[in-house]
């Protein structure tokens, strides 16, 4: 298994891999390099397949082949954070006959296990937030792509570029640049993103959430639901199933086309069923407040902020342990603001509110997004 930050350059790492083995340079050992994006395996969840027709789907050309146990075989998994298969390694059955057709879940839980093709290496690359969907039984070795050292990025550019005047001042000009120390300050927080779904026990009545947990939207009228003392019934919120209680986390949720939201974290013990005179961080809420035009803290008083374009996704980093919550506006790659010194006592669970529909004008749902950054 190989990890690294979003950016940081795996599936690079995988085409150089190929590319050295193709022409001859490198692992001459190797019969057979197969690469496969979790993207282009996301497309086949409903399908069923057998090993060997999932290789025909991919590579025609191996369709003469019957017998990949006499081969040295390399399948290259690029992508784990990317997933949307189940991989339910625990559940799944055993399969070892690579003709029989099953999902294409238990095909690669079975691949990765060893179970199917145990004489195939597996090379799985992921984001480190999504490295324990793997078992450790399962992984032989972990390999990280870390990237450059400040140092090392100097000295990168002094080789770059030979005129050391010009070097200099590019040099000078990162260090210096707002704009450019923030695109190098946004990877390094998402490096903590953590898969997050909404917690259907704690939406508010009118709330409607996507079957995957990822979207709420207000429906318009409140559901006939059984009493759940986690349940939100006065403000239309809704917490993840997720919380945190110590360490760094990152989630994006897509704000885009909405004219009222509200977006962060919340502690455990807020109050899910009474009137609050204030959402601020005494009563337990850390968040942005979009109305209309207007973006706003909820501190006392309330913080401005301004608002340089309409925002499209709004990424949400939390230090527990440092105190700190600080909201990103992922597109522009700019920091919209920070709360420090932050008391946190209780478990932390990111929360948000869609707002009310408003005839239609604000029926877009609020979207919690993966990472999205080219490898």
């Amino acid at each position: 298994m190989t990890t690294g930050v979003a950016g940081i350059g795996k599936t690079i790492l995988t085409h150089k891999f190929t590319l050295d083995w193709a022409e001859g340079k490198a692992n001459q050992d190797i019969h057979f390099t197969l690469p496969f994006t979790f993207r282009e395996l996301n497309l086949l969840k409903e399908k069923e397949f057998s090993l060997m027709e999932l290789l025909h789907h991919f590579f025609i050309q191996t369709k003469g082949i019957r017998r990949y146990d006499r081969f040295q075989v390399v399948f290259i998994l690029d992508g784990l954070d990317e997933c949307r298969l189940p991989l339910d390694f625990q559940n799944n059955p055993i399969w070892t006959d690579v003709t029989k057709s099953t999902s294409v879940d238990v095909l690669l839980t079975n691949l990765i296990r060893g179970d199917l093709l145990p004489s195939a290496r597996i090379w799985i690359t992921t984001r480190p937030a999504a490295a324990n969907q793997i078992p450790a039984e399962c992984v032989r070795m972990v390999t990280e792509v870390r990237g450059f050292t400040d140092p090392q990025k100097e000295e990168y550019f002094r080789k770059r570029f030979r005129e050391e005047t010009l070097a200099i001042r590019i040099i000078s000009l990162i260090k210096t640049s707002r704009s450019l120390h923030i695109m190098c300050h946004i990877p390094s927080v998402q490096q903590y993103e953590v898969e997050m779904t909404l917690d259907p026990d704690t939406a508010q009545p009118r709330l409607i959430l996507s079957d995957d947990g990822k979207k709420a939207h207000d429906g318009g009228v409140g559901k006939k639901l059984p009493h759940n003392p986690k349940r939100f019934t006065r403000y239309i919120n809704v917490l993840t199933r997720q919380s945190f209680s110590s360490g760094r986390f990152y989630f994006e949720v897509q704000v885009k086309d909405k004219t009222l939201w509200v977006l962060g974290v919340a502690r455990e013990s807020v109050s899910r069923k009474d009137a609050i005179t204030s959402h601020t961080p005494e009563n337990g809420y850390w968040f942005l407040h979009f109305k209309g035009d207007k973006l706003s803290f909820n501190d006392s008083p309330s913080v401005r902020l301004p608002v340089r374009a309409e925002l499209q996704k709004v990424g949400v980093f939390v230090d527990y342990d440092a105190g700190l919550v600080s909201f990103y506006d992922v597109e522009a790659r700019a920091h919209i603001y920070s709360a420090t010194g932050c008391t946190f006592s209780e478990p932390l669970y990111p929360f948000l509110s869609p707002g009310l529909h408003d005839g239609g004008r604000n029926s877009t749902p609020l979207i919690i997004s993966p990472v999205n950054q080219t490898d």
